[in-house]
């Protein structure tokens, strides 16, 4: 490479960032990423974090299977935190998983442009659910009235698992797109709890 092409690489806005090399990573991190039923980009960057691999692991899994909060709304929770910070990758990765999870075209199309109070694609509780979720994106909390409302309809539990779907979406989110991730969507929904 040129000592031009070294300085323009420098100033360039595109990020390209090659995979670890697992099989220099500590053997608990190697044996947790061999043992993935599906390895999606995302948790091949992560070796990067060795020290955080597992954990993130691990809590990955607890999303996917261990929330009180159904499926459902998880996912329309982690399409309204991708729609809003404009990744695709998590957008693409959810369309399968949100579909077998029972999300509708026509909530896909509302999510995707901003149209969380459509009475026609969502009922009063998914709609609570989306200013719920919106509130805590664009202020990192939900009010205590809009709390206390979302208590109608939703137990303390679930809308806890809310804040960790939302919490957790808009790290990887951030990771995501810093790290320029490419998108491997997912072909089937297979990682719901069912």
């Amino acid at each position: 490479m040129s000592s031009l092409s070294r300085a323009n690489n420098k100033i360039s806005s595109e990020v390209a960032i090659d995979y670890p090399d697992f099989r220099k990573l500590p053997v608990a991190v190697r044996e947790k990423f061999e043992g993935l039923p599906t390895k999606v980009n995302f948790f091949r960057m992560l070796g990067y974090s060795a020290g955080a691999f597992i954990p993130t692991i691990d809590l990955t899994n607890a999303i996917f299977r261990d929330l009180t909060i159904s499926d459902y709304h998880k996912e329309m929770l982690v399409l309204l935190l991708a729609a809003h910070e404009g990744v695709a990758y998590e957008w693409e990765q959810h369309v399968s998983i949100a579909q077998v999870a029972g999300v509708r075209p026509d909530q896909f199309v509302a999510i995707g442009e901003g149209c969380i109070d459509d009475t026609q694609a969502f009922t009063e509780a998914e709609r609570l659910l989306l200013r719920f979720g919106k509130s805590v994106i664009d202020k990192g909390m939900a009010s205590g009235v809009l709390f206390k409302h979302a208590q109608q309809h939703f137990s303390l539990e679930e809308l806890s698992d809310a804040l960790i779907v939302l919490g957790y979406y808009r790290m990887l989110s951030a990771y995501i797109k810093t790290f320029n991730i490419p998108i491997d969507a997912q072909e089937d929904g297979s990682w719901i709890k069912g």
